[in-house]
């Protein structure tokens, strides 16, 4: 292990650029001032907030989507989001938080608005930043670069045969924003992702007939269970129990139980738990499905010029497709080293780092559900590398961690189109806060213990040791359990 040098203060300041000012790059710029860096954030679009941008020139969200996980867990570590905020925020919630970030702690100065990169490339010691911006373009030299453009921009088209002579209409799920394009029309939905799961069931009800396409069941669970978030099951406590996954079955079988018997009464019970397959949270799938208001189908096998056939030979009328197919990683600034194919060639240790190019980093390029507070790790950890308090282990041990992990990802997960981008969060992110020595202290904080081990697990235990503590860590962790039990 790494550990960090006994040093507060960072030994080498260092002029960051910063691609992309979603939630992962605010983060890392604020990472960055916190010891002493010097960044500039470059974001193309007129605003800060990625993703949960709502207008059609850019951004990922629709009207009605809400978060995974409560606000509780899937927060920066020091900056919880308000108490009048709904406990799954939608994305309108979402984006103001982003905003109130970004102006708390006074990043919005190195925030350069309307300005694309075109290409980075490494020259000597030093980064070569080439952007474009209305009126000109510009060549910035930087000590270090953390690119943090996310895994969301360019759709994923898949090809299905005949779709040339279809005479509806076919969109993705990037170019959806409100349930309105639904009305009076037959909508086939493909794919059961977050995004296809909430496409389908707001199709349920908008449209004159909702079908739902896709590959593989996976599980479909409620945000609340027996009156609290879901999330809150994950306990540092369970986390560690050996077997885990077969006890934790065991545990919480009262809970689970129902929703199994309502997986196979609508016929899409998985063949896997929930564990390998990764869960989407819905309260209403399963009971559209089982009203009938979704009508589910297996993967597409062709196109006819107003209906489309399915792999078990049925067929469905149909006037508009959306394809929730997801995206292909994607970082055009960065062909010379990740070539044609970017995600294959995404090979980074710990997902962040990598080996081959000094002072780079990749921030936000993982598949999961809490990724505002694993996008902070992995800056916090970024930082403390390019100051020189944390040093990375020699390139070929790196290169041996990666092939090591692609391996686990390939035992541990079904393949899918995201598999080499996914993490079990809530490990990853004690791996990656042992790095930085943030990592709860239980000596030092035996007055929280309980909260620490059978309170959800909040991204605000890395804030009680470490470097940048919270000074009010402690009280939130506390206080949290009784919000949600009031």
């Amino acid at each position: 292990m790494n550990l960090l040098k006994s040093s507060p203060h960072s030994t080498r300041k260092c002029k960051v650029a910063v691609i992309g000012a979603g939630a992962s790059g605010i983060a890392t710029a604020k990472s960055l001032i916190e010891d002493g860096h010097e960044p500039t954030v470059f974001e193309s679009s007129d605003q800060v907030g990625g993703v949960w941008v709502f207008k059609n020139t850019s951004g990922r969200a629709f009207s009605t989507v809400h978060f995974q996980h409560s606000k509780y867990v899937s927060v920066f570590s020091d900056y919880p989001m308000s108490m009048e905020s709904s406990e799954f925020p939608d994305h309108t919630e979402v984006l103001d938080y982003l905003n109130e970030y970004v102006d708390h702690f006074d990043i919005r100065k190195h925030i350069k608005f309307n300005t694309t990169v075109d290409k980075v490339s490494r020259k000597d010691d030093d980064w070569e930043v080439t952007v474009s911006y209305p009126g000109g373009q510009s060549t910035f030299n930087f000590d270090a670069i953390a690119i943090c453009s996310g895994i969301y921009n360019e759709a994923r088209w898949p090809n299905f045969p005949g779709e040339e002579k279809f005479q509806g209409k076919i969109i993705h799920s990037k170019d959806y924003k409100e349930p309105s394009i639904f009305a009076d029309k037959n909508v086939l939905i493909v794919g059961n992702g977050p995004s296809g799961v909430d496409i389908a069931v707001t199709a349920s009800y908008s449209s004159n007939k909702a079908i739902w396409s896709y590959r593989k069941n996976r599980w479909l669970l409620p945000r609340y269970c027996e009156r609290i978030p879901f999330d809150f099951i994950v306990t540092r406590l369970n986390k560690h129990i050996p077997f885990r996954h077969q006890i934790l079955s065991l545990v919480h079988i009262k809970k689970f139980y129902p929703i199994m018997l309502d997986h196979q009464a609508c016929g899409v019970k998985p063949n896997v738990g929930p564990e390998k397959s990764g869960p989407v949270f819905n309260e209403d799938a399963l009971n559209r499905i089982r009203l009938g208001a979704i009508k589910t189908k297996p993967n597409i096998a062709h196109f006819e010029e107003n209906k489309v056939v399915f792999e078990d030979g049925s067929s469905e009328l149909v006037d508009m497709v959306v394809y929730a197919t997801g995206y292909q990683v994607k970082v055009p600034f960065m062909d010379e080293y990740l070539g044609e194919d970017h995600q294959k060639n995404l090979n980074l240790y710990k997902m962040v780092f990598p080996p081959e190019l000094p002072n780079c980093g990749f921030i936000g390029f993982v598949y999961g559900n809490v990724i505002f507070p694993t996008s902070e790790l992995q800056a916090r950890w970024f930082s403390k590398v390019i100051s020189g308090e944390v040093e990375l282990p020699s390139k070929t041990a790196m290169e041996e961690q990666i092939q090591e992990h692609r391996k686990h990802q390939e035992e541990g997960w079904l393949d899918s189109a995201y598999r080499s981008l996914r993490i079990s969060a809530f490990d990853y992110m004690d791996d990656i806060a042992k790095e930085i020595n943030a990592m709860p202290k239980i000596w030092e904080n035996w007055t929280i213990l309980k909260e620490i081990f059978a309170g959800p697990m909040m991204a605000t235990q890395f804030r009680l040791n470490g470097p940048h503590k919270w000074q009010g860590a402690a009280s939130w962790i506390k206080k949290v359990p009784k919000l949600v039990r009031k």
